[in-house]
């Protein structure tokens, strides 16, 4: 082989092996995070990371590990490596972790990490938050019942101090979902405190669990507090309704349809005696006509 064939075959292998090299690279999937602070009525404080990967939409990324840090300055110190679920989503449970660094203000800072993969691309996304308290209480002045809420910040030397400027929204708490009734901006107080809706219906005592909520704060995150009272309208209890075939209380539909099913069935029976009698009958009389 001539010295240029080989050079022009090196430089077509270069080709491919560089071509390649790049379509890999177009391979990797974009992703995408979202980093989300929740602080649940029973003071547990989460960290929720979602991640997803581009394909025609953006589609949960499951199975695939995250790393959390604490940020320190300009230094990260990793708090835990969690495995994502199906729906793409990891949760890391914020405590009394000695790794955890907050700051001379008592702001935390997180950072969430995806290692870049031979199908993924790498992402981080990163919040930084104050912790907060959100207390609720219920109180009535004359004849009307108010639902009172208090947002405190929790300042790094433990004290709490009221913050203003806040919005609350309040929720009914139903089978499936949280039913929205109203929302106030907390005074320099750090209060908020609102009428209750006396149409609202509880259940057979009246009892409903009233949910009050901060909502994707820039300091604070997600907050929330919850109380069951009993100022609902009594919803009374429904005798059962018993749909058998012999009761009384079954559709006029039904009964009707059993008794023309019960008739056809009873007509067949009688019908087939009939004819057994009438073969009877007739072999009768015609063993009779031979004996003559």
């Amino acid at each position: 082989m001539n010295n240029w064939h080989r050079q022009l075959l090196l430089i077509g292998l270069i080709a491919i092996i560089a071509t390649g090299n790049v379509f890999a690279q177009q391979e990797k999937k974009k992703t995408n995070f979202r980093l989300e602070y929740f602080k649940k009525s029973d003071k547990t404080e989460q960290l929720v990371a979602t991640l997803r990967y581009k394909e025609s939409s953006y589609v949960p990324l499951s199975n695939v590990i995250v790393n959390f840090y604490s940020i320190n300055n300009d230094s990260r110190v990793l708090l835990d490596k969690i495995e994502t679920d199906d729906k793409g989503i990891a949760i890391f449970i914020v405590d009394d972790n000695p790794k955890i660094y907050t700051d001379s203000l008592g702001f935390l800072t997180f950072e969430v990490e995806f290692n870049e993969s031979a199908l993924y691309k790498g992402k981080t996304k990163d919040i930084t938050i104050s912790k907060a308290n959100l207390e609720m209480s219920f109180f009535q002045q004359d004849t009307i019942k108010f639902i009172d809420a208090t947002l405190t910040d929790l300042t790094p030397d433990g004290k709490q101090v009221p913050v203003e400027g806040v919005q609350v929204n309040f929720y009914v708490k139903g089978t499936f979902s949280l039913f929205k009734f109203g929302e106030k901006t907390t005074d320099e107080n750090g209060r908020v405190d609102i009428p209750f809706p006396v149409d609202m219906p509880g259940d057979y005592e009246g009892n409903l669990t009233i949910v009050s909520k901060i909502i994707d704060h820039n300091d604070y995150g997600s907050i929330e507090s919850q109380g069951q009272i009993n100022w609902g309208i009594l919803v009374p209890i429904e005798p059962a309704k018993h749909r058998g075939l012999g009761d009384t209380d079954a559709p006029l539909w039904m009964v009707y349809t059993l008794i023309i099913l019960l008739s056809a069935v009873w007509f067949h029976y009688l019908y087939v005696v009939y004819l057994i009698v009438k073969i009877r009958v007739g072999k009768r009389l015609r063993d009779v006509r031979f004996k003559f």
